[in-house]
């Protein structure tokens, strides 16, 4: 077995310079730390994780909190944090919490202190609609915990990272599509109400149509909670209305397919007589006929920008830092083309 004086031997270095390179540690000159990472790699050597947790007091795990281990979103994001974690030696765990739980202030602040007591995580990443509370925020930055928040947000935290796209911008780009294939009547399927990502592509929406004078009409306008079934049902009630839509945007990939499934429910050819177009491209997008005509985030990466953070505030130990600016990580989307719409 391969052991970190091993490692300091090879690499000329002294002990303590390896473990504070392994640790991610500032203040390591350049040169000595490419020849830690030069030795580990040629050794082999693997950290022993309750060895470092005795020396370091951390558990060097990071814990992505969300309601569900279901759902394309978050098991696209939990793949990329995870890929991002095992490459620095950290654990990875999904936390599950209720919103019914995010949604009293007294629960939440019961399950922070068990969650804080018993988990002790080295930093958290936040989905929404956890990404958008307050209060657990709040909770979480006083415990000097770092944290990563994914999606669009109102959180001003001075501390800690918002990593998103600009969900306004591309929602407005995928309306613009439908609306130049000629559809005028396009109904739009929002998500939980409590999420910031809901509103900022329903106002991307509504943008696209007030530019190319198209009067929003609410009754199109259905309610959805980002699952499969939501959309379904938001699908079958517009699609029986009498004037229908010739084109529905949902606000993202599931309830979309919920739709495409409501739509030959009615016998309703898409996209010949209905087109469908979502938000996100998670895999159900290139896996559901036609295949769903999308905006792509880049979920792997939202994930390994988390962990890259995460990892980088626990190395540099700037826990509570109030001289930390604010950053926010807005990365690049792309409009996918696929079978799912078409000329009206």
């Amino acid at each position: 077995m391969v052991r970190m004086i091993d490692v300091a031997n090879h690499a000329g270095v002294s002990l303590k310079t390896v473990s504070r390179v392994l640790n991610n540690e500032p203040h390591v000159q350049d040169t000595l730390r490419n020849k830690v990472h030069a030795s580990v790699k040629e050794l082999g050597y693997v950290p022993s994780a309750s060895a470092r947790s005795l020396r370091s007091n951390r558990t060097y795990t990071f814990h992505l909190i969300s309601r569900t281990v279901e759902g394309n979103f978050v098991n696209t994001v939990q793949s990329g944090a995870l890929r991002a974690s095992q490459k620095h030696g950290y654990n990875l765990v999904v936390s599950l919490m209720s919103f019914e739980t995010l949604n009293h202030p007294e629960d939440l602040e019961s399950w922070s202190k068990a969650f804080l007591t018993q988990k002790k995580p080295d930093g958290v990443i936040l989905v929404p609609p956890y990404s958008d509370s307050p209060l657990f925020n709040e909770i979480l930055n006083k415990a000097g915990i770092p944290i990563s928040r994914i999606g669009p947000n109102e959180i001003k935290d001075m501390n800690n990272v918002n990593i998103t796209i600009d969900d306004s911008i591309a929602a407005k780009e995928a309306t613009n599509h439908l609306i130049s294939l000629g559809h005028r009547r396009i109904g739009f399927i929002r998500g939980y109400e409590d999420h910031g990502a809901t509103h900022k592509r329903f106002k991307g929406y509504s943008d696209a149509l007030q530019d190319a004078g198209i009067e929003l009409d609410p009754s199109i306008v259905k309610p959805g909670f980002f699952s499969f079934e939501s959309g379904m049902n938001a699908g079958l009630d517009l699609l029986s209305m009498d004037n229908r839509p010739t084109a529905i945007f949902a606000a993202n990939d599931d309830m979309a397919a919920g739709v495409i499934v409501a739509a030959y429910r009615n016998n309703i050819k898409v996209p010949e007589e209905i087109s469908v177009i979502g938000f996100d491209d998670s895999e159900l997008a290139e896996r559901i006929w036609p295949t769903l005509s999308t905006i792509r985030q880049p979920l792997i990466k939202y994930g390994e920008q988390a962990v890259e953070y995460l990892v980088n505030r626990a190395g540099n130990n700037t826990k509570n830092d109030n001289n930390k600016p604010s950053w926010t990580d807005i990365l690049d989307y792309q409009f996918i083309l696929r079978e799912s719409t078409g000329p009206v």
